[in-house]
């Protein structure tokens, strides 16, 4: 009887300590509700922010949706836990040369007559909605690997391709007199892969996908970068470990609108080159393989002749003195892509000081035309760069404004596969409206 009396008392009082672990460890994650992460290392992004409250979000109830998503995107120890995660799900079975990661999506067919729809239906983006995290999706969700390299299999979606084409119409309507508008749409990784292999993958050709953007445009032009890239491939265009191209991709890009606009493209050799490795990018970060750690990529990147120098103004309008290419040497190995104009900002400015008269340039861009940017600067007397996910500029009085002439729309063609992007765009052109 003793005995079981004093088994009686040992087990309640576990139960009150028990109990009161719980209760210490429910105030502590109470306080700390608002001690979250606002961005995450891990996947190089901004995490959702908290919503800003108004009665109509209130009553139609998106206000406690938007809450919900901002709770499950910023846990705390977020980057710590993901990665352990991830790190675990690579003990899983037997690793392979070559995978698919993710699950395949249902393409639409890419029309070769028909044209786009005259009305198209667009979806409300909220002020806090999360366009990294979107394009990481896009971009992301459905990878193959090979032997230690991740590539993007594309999807064509004609609804988001109708609203991208009829905003950029819309936009070159506005500025008509005032600016020529140009289109680069950037096909993603995997068109490096050989022909049969790539069919084989399934998705779309984004090939046709940019013949169709291109034919639908009215005064806007498009610019072929795939032609210099298809006959490259076999060259260090994209990353292995990372969704984006490399200056050498970009530099393709370079020379086709160099093409356009009738210029000769500056020498990769005339340049002053900077290497920044190693580099592990966002597919190592979201696989975390050990046949990518064991072969990092590199990031190159080549210094304008006219100048270094440029500013920019961050997410809470201050404005700070940069360089268009920054040592990002003693970074993380994570980092590497950051020396391009200073990563992804809502405006940047660069003035070129050879050139006391010329012609101005607006880059609205993500982050694939971060690499990008640096070849523009010695073609114009003046660089604007905004990326299009953290800006309220209004574009078309901004180009009247400072009587902008050219306006370059570049995108990854997987990125604006997304209706939300598309959306983003068509709010874009219509503000003020």
């Amino acid at each position: 009887m003793k005995q079981k009396k004093k088994f009686t008392i040992l087990t309640r009082l576990c139960s009150v300590v028990l109990c009161l672990c719980l209760m210490v460890t429910g105030c502590l994650t109470g306080a700390m509700i608002f001690a979250r992460p606002t961005t995450s290392t891990l996947e190089k992004r901004k995490l959702t922010a908290f919503p800003k409250f108004s009665v109509s979000t209130f009553l139609d109830g998106k206000y406690f949706s938007e809450v919900s998503t901002w709770y499950s995107d910023t846990f705390p120890m977020r980057d710590t836990l993901v990665g352990v995660a991830q790190k675990m799900k690579n003990h899983y079975g037997i690793a392979q040369k070559t995978m698919v990661v993710g699950t395949s999506k249902q393409a639409d067919q890419i029309p070769t007559k028909e044209k786009v729809n005259k009305k198209v239906k667009t979806v409300d983006v909220p002020k806090n909605y999360s366009f990294d995290q979107d394009m990481q999706n896009q971009i992301l969700s459905n990878l193959y690997v090979k032997d230690g390299a991740a590539y993007s299999v594309y999807y064509f979606v004609k609804d988001s391709a109708d609203i991208y084409i009829q905003s950029l119409n819309h936009f070159a309507s506005k500025v008509k007199g005032t600016s020529k508008v140009y289109s680069l749409l950037v096909p993603n990784n995997s068109v490096v892969l050989p022909d049969k292999e790539l069919k084989k993958l399934g998705g779309s050709d984004m090939k046709q996908a940019i013949d169709y953007y291109y034919k639908n445009y009215k005064n806007v032009t498009g610019i072929d970068a795939y032609s210099n890239i298809e006959k490259n491939k076999d060259k260090y265009l994209y990353f292995r470990t990372d969704h984006h191209w490399t200056a050498l991709g970009a530099y393709q890009a370079y020379k086709a609108l160099c093409k356009e606009k009738g210029w000769k493209p500056e020498k990769l050799s005339g340049f002053e080159k900077k290497r920044f490795e190693p580099f592990l990018g966002t597919a190592y970060d979201e696989l975390h393989l050990s046949e990518m750690e064991n072969h990092p990529d590199y990031v190159d990147a080549y210094i304008p002749h006219a100048t270094n120098d440029m500013v920019y103004w961050d997410n809470d309008g201050n404005k700070v003195p940069y360089h268009v290419i920054t040592d990002v040497s003693d970074w993380s190995e994570g980092s590497g892509y950051y020396c391009f104009i200073g990563g992804d900002k809502p405006l940047a400015i660069i003035k070129n000081p050879k050139k006391e008269k010329g012609k101005s340039v607006l880059l609205v861009k993500e982050s694939f035309g971060n690499s990008f940017a640096p070849f523009l600067v010695d073609h114009y007397k003046t660089v604007y760069i905004t990326d299009f996910r953290c800006t309220n500029i209004n574009l078309a009085d901004y180009c009247k404004e400072h009587k902008i002439d050219d306006v370059i729309f570049e995108n990854n063609i997987s990125i604006i596969g997304s209706t939300e992007v598309a959306s983003k765009f068509n709010q874009l052109v219509h503000d003020g409206e």
